[in-house]
């Protein structure tokens, strides 16, 4: 089980600028967001044995596991979709044209007679 760093400010001032209280209000609470005061809050609203802490955690964690593992089916599956589009892609601009081969070869056989 990982511990969260606990880095808890003592003083902490919020300013109310232009009389806009509501705009302060969201600052604060995305401070105490930020710093883990509402979740430490609301765990420690009321007693929790060792055991169940332990249960929610192993809970926790196979539910981040499961997030993880979708979101790495996900990211193969659009990585495969990429490579056959590319693959589609490069096998259409690749093919030669038949008249370019014919005048190729025309002009390698002249060549080669001139030679001889």
């Amino acid at each position: 089980m990982r511990k969260q760093s606990e880095t808890i400010t003592v003083n902490m001032k919020i300013f109310v600028k232009n009389n806009d209280v509501n705009k302060a209000l969201r600052i604060l609470k995305k401070k105490l967001l930020a710093e883990g005061v509402m979740k430490e809050a609301r765990e420690n609203a009321f007693f929790r044995s060792k055991g169940e802490k332990k249960r929610l955690a192993e809970k926790a964690g196979k539910k981040r596991w499961e997030k993880k593992r979708l979101q790495l089916e996900q990211k193969f599956i659009r990585e495969e979709r990429n490579m056959i589009r590319n693959s589609r892609k490069k096998k259409h601009v690749q093919r030669p044209n038949k008249n370019s081969n014919q005048s190729r070869n025309s002009t390698r056989s002249s060549r080669t007679q001139n030679i001889r």
